[in-house]
């Protein structure tokens, strides 16, 4: 049986790591870094297992997410979209492109990325008209992340007649209704984050991969809270290890580590609010990256130092998916007093 944390821990401690200040730096992703992903399995993680993916609980999957997000953010963040796409089509009514791009998918010989911008936002940012022969797109995503890396992107957009969300796949390239434009992000530029925008574009039927309603899709929001979550932890785990090669005493921080963790799993019954838990994660991770400038000392205001990149990723890793709940519940994290109990 394959133990896929030791195996992204694997890839992290010796592929990722000793680049990551380099990537941060020039701003470009190795290939082999994707090509190391793709030969470990990764990119097929995120299938079913009736459809060929590994058995892996929430917890183990959450792990190897953290493992990766702490090693080469730009890498990880790009990667992770992938899984999401993956998922969404291994259950699509749409077998005919289901078929198009499965084997290319799950091997990552063909990678994707992922854009909400028609689901959770309200008002929505892109729109769907129906046509005879599809849709047409109108709106803008905000942030898509791998352009330029990236075949084809699963952007989820809202139907103008009865506000169901319509996913479908477009290729991830310039064409007739496109617009793109580069965000020059704080941290993980590397990642080629673009904001699309499209004017009249046509998407015929058959690229269509799911039409759900907005509950429906709401519904998978808590688990999917769970793992954006992991990217902090991610950080904030990079960031202890940093400061163990200081010497520093991170027995604080560690213990916090399971709390978060523990909220988190408590949103999925319920019983803990899911903005507050991943808003928990987030300030773990600027705490720690914060205590890991402070432990290096002057040199970490100097851009391309490890605890400078390692701060500027913990922000942004604050900010990803953000809502106006969970921006709420961050600014009630960041002015406690106190830390977790």
């Amino acid at each position: 049986m394959i133990n896929w944390t030791e195996r992204a821990r694997d890839i992290a401690e010796n592929v990722f790591v000793p680049a990551a200040n380099t990537v941060d730096a020039e701003g470009k992703i190795p290939p082999n870094h994707f090509e190391v992903l793709a030969k470990a399995g990764f990119y097929g993680i995120s299938a079913p297992p009736e459809l060929g993916g590994p058995e892996l609980s929430p917890d183990d999957r959450a792990d190897l997410f953290e493992i990766l997000f702490g090693s080469c953010l730009a890498t990880a963040f790009t990667w992770a979209q992938h899984g999401g796409v993956v998922k969404r089509l291994a259950t699509s009514p749409n077998t005919a492109l289901r078929d198009t791009y499965w084997n290319g998918l799950v091997t990552g010989s063909v990678k994707s990325g992922i854009s909400g911008a028609g689901a959770a936002p309200q008002p929505p940012l892109l729109h769907a008209r129906r046509t005879e022969s599809g849709y047409v797109l109108n709106g803008v995503a905000p942030f898509v992340t791998g352009w330029g890396i990236i075949d084809v992107v699963l952007f989820l957009a809202r139907d103008e007649v009865d506000d169901s969300i319509v996913a479908m796949i477009v290729d991830a390239h310039p064409n007739k209704g496109v617009s793109v434009q580069t965000l020059p992000l704080i941290a993980a530029h590397a990642s080629n984050t673009v904001r699309v925008g499209f004017e009249n574009f046509q998407v015929s039927r058959d690229r269509v991969c799911e039409v759900i309603t907005r509950d429906e899709f709401m519904a998978g929001e808590t688990l999917l809270s769970k793992f954006n979550a992991t990217m902090p932890l991610g950080i904030a785990r990079r960031c202890f290890a940093e400061l163990e090669k200081r010497a520093v005493d991170t027995s604080t921080f560690a213990a916090q580590l399971p709390t978060v963790r523990d909220h988190l799993d408590a949103t999925l019954t319920g019983e803990y609010d899911r903005n507050v838990a991943r808003a928990e994660a987030a300030v773990l991770a600027i705490r720690a990256a914060t205590a890991l400038m402070a432990a290096t000392g002057s040199s970490s205001s100097v851009r391309g130092n490890t605890a400078e990149r390692l701060a500027r990723e913990a922000m942004l890793a604050m900010m990803v998916a953000s809502r106006p709940e969970l921006r709420t519940a961050l600014v009630g994290q960041l002015a406690a007093p106190t830390s977790l109990t």
